[in-house]
């Protein structure tokens, strides 16, 4: 295969041996085009936004992109994938470490924000690599072919898109801060895509990539059961605490599918590259969900009597100590549809300045729904329908990045990647952390023996702290709620309990920032 340094200076693959040359001709209006660009992507970069369970960089911390012809195409944008030749096989993974800090704001004797109860600080620090069965988060497999030439182009590849990892330090004997919004998960959603790339006419082409998402995760949270029992000791009081740890077997066959469907489009003008693809939703789930049978569940009760040493679980006639099997969880998540498009401008031989945007939308009234079921569940005060807020909408994430060919074996780039929230301040969470975020990159690529290309990347994301002085989490809605019998038309508490906002209060400060490594190899025949 020809070295890809040939599509950079806009024409045709060359002969082996043939010195690169400038292109014939450049636009003279090059320069205040490609200026337009950068202009108009920082004015998105000021409202540029992306949500927590997204992987911005599937395929590595790299040269990717919706202009770019290698196999991370298959997400970015098919229709790119036409640009390779030969046989292209690449495996690659990102490892990530990752610091969440909650200072959750004091409550009063109600449970809002106010002088009283005071929190110690919780965090997570979650590590995560690809190297496990089934792939873990940052992994990436793929293998193409060009049928015919440059006509057409098949490919077949593995990622996870979208995954959301996050575990709270607990202290012994304390209680934690994040509990009832989050204590721990570990969602993942593997997605298996096959794609073609067929070029119309000239450098116009067209992509195509149906696939299938595999969703499996583990869920834990608290549930407060005061409402039900009554005679709590403060607003919350962990002797009335249910803990639920809710999920599924992490193995392939015990995850559930959901089709999806993605097209994209690619052209090339002298030295302008400018690509454009959409992916749906999940097909066939309503409301575009992902969702996880939580065939692995157990719910641990706190004792009615507060002087007891150690809770129990929920009873069950399996014959389990663990109390697994008694309970089973039917967890819906949402996913996005995606936009992403890509301009590429390459002013000299081997330079490039590419600047992405991309939008990420979520359906409205985003929440995490949970169906319980179980014969003895009823005596634990723990509702059979739980809902947790997320909130997510629609978001767009910007980036720019700038790319050298040293020789035609060595690349090296760097990249900046800005995002705003993707929620308000009163609406974030232990569950939904984010904030305005700033990522720069950095990133190499060389050919250390023939047919065999290595990059590498390194990104470090830092999150502006957010304080959410007030929040939209209402703790007295479920009392009020359960006063009325749960009868909707006595009207807000109730409405808040089925929209998840009936839960302890996330007013406080939260922090964040995570430290990305990839590396890839790709074969070439």
């Amino acid at each position: 295969m020809s070295p890809p340094f040939d599509r950079w200076l806009g024409r045709e693959p060359r002969a082996a041996g043939e010195r690169p040359t400038r292109p014939a001709r450049r636009p003279k209006a090059g320069g205040l085009l490609a200026g337009t660009v950068l202009v108009l992507l920082a004015r998105f970069s000021a409202e540029a936004g992306a949500v927590p369970i997204d992987e911005p960089h599937v395929g590595g911390i790299g040269f990717s992109g919706a202009t770019t012809g290698d196999l991370a195409a298959v997400y970015w944008n098919p229709a790119a994938l036409g640009l390779m030749r030969g046989l292209n096989v690449t495996l690659g993974g990102t490892g990530r470490l990752s610091t969440t800090t909650v200072s959750r704001a004091s409550i009063d004797a109600q449970g809002l924000p106010g002088s009283g109860t005071t929190f110690p600080d919780a965090r997570a620090v979650d590590r995560s690599h690809p190297l496990s069965w089934p792939p873990g988060p940052g992994a990436f497999a793929g293998v193409s072919y060009d049928v015919g030439g440059d006509r057409m182009t098949l490919a077949l590849a593995s990622y996870l898109p979208f995954v959301d990892r996050s575990t709270y330090e607990a202290t012994a004997g304390v209680p934690l801060a994040t509990r009832y919004h989050r204590v721990a998960t570990d969602f993942r959603n593997l997605a298996i895509v096959t794609a073609l790339a067929v070029r119309l006419a000239g450098d116009f082409r067209l992509g195509f990539a149906p696939g299938v998402v595999l969703s499996t995760g583990r869920l834990s949270f608290s549930e407060s059961t005061c409402a039900v029992n009554g005679n709590c000791a403060g607003p919350e009081d962990p002797a009335a605490d249910a803990q639920l740890d809710l999920g599924s077997n992490p193995g392939i066959l015990a995850s559930t599918a959901a089709l999806t469907l993605a097209g994209g489009l690619y052209f090339r003008r002298r030295t302008w590259e400018f690509g454009l693809s959409f992916s749906s939703r999940p097909l066939g789930n309503l409301g575009g969900a992902a969702v996880i049978v939580g065939d692995q569940s157990q719910v641990t009760r706190a004792p009615r009597d507060v002087t007891a040493s150690t809770p129990a679980t929920v009873t069950c006639d399996n014959g389990r100590a663990d109390g697994r099997g008694c309970v089973f969880a039917d967890i819906s998540t949402k996913l996005p549809y995606m936009m992403i498009g890509t301009v590429a401008w390459h002013p000299r031989p081997g330079w490039e300045v590419a600047g992405t945007a991309r939008i990420l939308s979520f359906p409205s009234g985003d929440v995490i729904d949970i169906r319980l079921t179980g014969a003895t569940l009823a005596a634990t005060g723990i509702p059979e329908h739980i809902v947790l807020y997320r909130g997510y909408g629609t978001v767009v994430d910007t980036r720019l990045r700038v790319a050298h060919w040293f020789t035609e074996r060595v690349r090296i780039g760097a990249g900046l990647r800005v995002e705003s929230s993707a929620l308000p301040a009163d609406a974030v969470s232990a569950a939904a952390v984010d904030g305005r975020k700033f990522e720069p990159t950095a990133m190499i690529q060389v050919q250390p023996v023939r047919h065999v290309w290595i990059a590498a990347g390194y990104g470090f994301t830092y999150m502006m702290p957010v304080t959410a002085s007030s929040s939209i989490f209402d703790p007295t809605a479920a009392d009020r709620c359960a006063r009325t019998g749960g009868d909707l038309s006595a009207g807000q508490p109730c409405l808040l309990r089925i929209e998840g906002l009936a839960r302890g209060t996330a007013a406080g400060s939260y922090h964040h920032f995570e430290h990305d490594f990839s590396l890839s190899m790709t074969a070439q025949f």
